[in-house]
């Protein structure tokens, strides 16, 4: 999962380093970039992105009166694109952790559920902050993860380049 979120980071590098910074309104000289890729896992199975409607319903069955762990691993970039023998001046990846408890919901409730969201975009075919579902029951750990960037990664970084 690490790799692939670093994948997703020196991919976006180096689409940016194709541009020479005339190509861009304000010279630029360094960008930020932040990748993450997640992940839910019950007895040792992962659960990814839904590939379509009965896969996602499968996933929700599959965890729902469960208690899951959710992963989520981060990686961010900084790069400087004037200096193309060192493109990254800087990286930094990290792995969040949460146990995320799921209720059970009625076959029309998931139903429902899964006719309104978009469940494609997410790990485990769920999100936090897009549904106003009582679908998760209790969070110990990253609740930032869950929802897909953890705070407790990116804060410290954003300090540390001054940032905030």
């Amino acid at each position: 999962m690490l790799k692939r979120a670093r994948a997703k980071a020196e991919d976006v590098v180096k689409k940016l380093s194709k541009k020479t910074p005339a190509n861009y309104q304000q010279p630029a000289t360094s960008f930020l970039i932040i990748a993450a890729d997640s992940e839910a896992i019950l007895q040792g199975k992962t659960y990814g992105k839904a590939k379509h409607k009965a896969h996602a319903k499968a996933m929700l069955k599959e965890l729902m009166g469960n208690t899951h762990d959710f992963i989520t691993a981060t990686s961010i970039i900084l790069s400087n694109l004037r200096n193309p023998n060192n493109l990254v001046e800087k990286q930094w990846d990290d792995l969040t952790q949460a146990q995320v408890t799921m209720k059970h919901l009625s076959e029309s409730e998931l139903d429902e559920y899964l006719s309104r969201y978009d469940f494609s975009r997410f790990a485990a075919a769920y999100t936090l902050n897009e549904t106003p579902w009582d679908l998760i029951t209790k969070i110990e750990g990253s609740y930032t993860g869950v929802i897909g960037l953890p705070f407790e990664v990116t804060l410290p970084i954003f300090r540390t380049l001054k940032l905030l």
